[in-house]
């Protein structure tokens, strides 16, 4: 089985610390390593360590290749932003050639697991799923109405796999609001969507050519210029012509014949300074600290320093302050979501240099 990690996104919700030179799945956040690489670790104790790629584009490539030189000649380049359709069928080009029967997993980069072991049997029974032509999508069980994740409905239809209950998917649900994921949670038949996928490399071509033939014609087009002098050349001119869409939207959502396998390892996507927070040690205040700081009457605070700056707060509770060489985000946890919108400000008033 291959792995394939997608590493090509921008963090913009861990803004100012993640940034478009030097994204989030670079960072340590959690832990003692960046996050790209605790997931490239995870997955090779997995699915073997020759057996884990990564996905990314070019600049990307050349920080992640610093962090994990031994992973440098299995880095595959995305020359455009395309999303994770086009990402994922390149992956998938590329891979044939190496095994084009194989099974093949994807995985994104900024993902946190605590239980690795039963993250690892997890997988292998979507392995041996996929193995046999099934789409299989791993779903994480709710610990609450969180309004930040996609969802999945699945029906009382099962299926097993070295002792893990697999459910067929009903459908795919948009992010909800706080009214309709409380509803989810009390219905019990709903699960996080996770964005991993396992499928045989044969049947995700197979539903490119369903689903997005565009796409696919492009990809085959590639896949006839590899290892030829015309590589460079035709994977950027197709690359670059391809639709831009996610894999959700021009794939998984189309489809009636779906697995997901519910999974209880401690997983956390780390999207924002409040799940940071969540994921991290506290002290006996619930604050995380990670900055030279004095606190008075201070709770349930993140905070994260840079400069070597002393950080004092009183009489707070609930707020984020990250403070970088730069620029200063001070937030309630509440809103860390919208950090992006800072983001999208600091784009719209062309001040590129604190991106």
């Amino acid at each position: 089985m291959f792995a394939v990690i997608m590493a090509g996104g921008g963090g913009t919700r861990l803004w100012p610390k993640s940034r478009e030179s030097f994204p989030k799945q670079m960072h340590v956040l959690c832990g003692e390593k960046p996050l790209v690489q605790g997931m490239t670790e995870l997955l090779q104790d997995v699915v073997g360590v020759d057996q884990v790629y990564i996905i990314t584009n070019a600049h990307h490539a050349m920080g992640i290749s610093r962090i994990m030189p031994w992973i440098s000649d299995r880095i595959l380049i995305d020359p455009y932003r395309r999303d994770t359709a086009a990402a994922i069928g390149l992956a998938a080009v590329y891979l044939s050639r190496v095994d084009p029967g194989a099974v093949m997993g994807v995985f994104p980069a900024d993902h946190f697991i605590a239980d690795t072991e039963e993250f690892g049997r997890v997988v292998k029974a979507a392995e041996n799923l996929a193995a046999k032509g099934k789409v299989v999508t791993i779903g994480i069980t709710p610990t609450g109405p969180e309004t930040g994740y996609g969802y999945i409905e699945y029906t009382g239809q099962t299926e097993t796999a070295d002792g893990k209950t697999a459910y067929h998917v009903s459908r795919f649900v948009e992010k909800p609001n706080r009214e309709t994921a409380e509803e989810y949670l009390k219905a019990g038949n709903y699960l996080w969507n996770s964005g991993m996928f396992v499928w045989s490399i044969p049947t995700v071509l197979a539903l490119f050519k369903e689903h997005l033939p565009g796409t696919y014609e492009r990809l085959m087009r590639i896949s006839d210029a590899l290892g030829t002098d015309e590589e460079a050349d035709v994977v950027d001119r197709e690359y670059q012509a391809m639709e831009r869409i996610s894999v959700d939207y021009g794939i998984m959502e189309k489809l009636k014949d779906i697995l997901v396998i519910p999974g209880n390892f401690g997983w956390n996507d780390i999207g924002s300074w409040k799940t940071v927070a969540e994921v991290a040690q506290k002290d006996e205040q619930g604050n995380t600290v990670n900055a030279q700081s004095i606190r008075v009457d201070t709770e349930n605070c993140l905070i994260v320093g840079e400069t070597g700056k002393m950080i004092a707060t009183i009489g707070v509770k609930d707020l984020v302050v990250i403070d970088t060489p730069d620029a200063l985000l001070i937030c309630n946890k509440d809103r860390t979501q919208d950090v992006k919108k800072v983001v999208d400000k600091l784009k719209e008033e062309h001040l590129q240099c604190y991106l």
